[in-house]
């Protein structure tokens, strides 16, 4: 996502990274850049996503559309 002066909220938390990154991809095929965060050590620990899950974050004037693509998507 370029820097901008723009906020990021989360928009949605996944049990896992997989499932985030398959909606990262349908937002990204309509245009809305995004970022997923986890907490998960780099990767040493995953078990920590059961508890943190993994969180998906678009800018603040992208969130209401983003919500919709999601939801049209389930």
């Amino acid at each position: 996502m370029a820097e901008t002066d723009e906020d990021v909220v989360v928009i949605r938390t996944f049990a896992d990274g997989i499932s985030a990154h398959i909606a990262q991809a349908a937002l990204d095929a309509n245009g809305i850049q995004s970022i997923i965060v986890g907490d998960d050590a780099g990767g040493a620990y995953p078990a920590l996503t059961f508890s943190n899950g993994v969180r998906l974050a678009v800018r603040h004037s992208d969130a209401v559309h983003a919500l919709r693509l999601l939801d049209s998507e389930a």
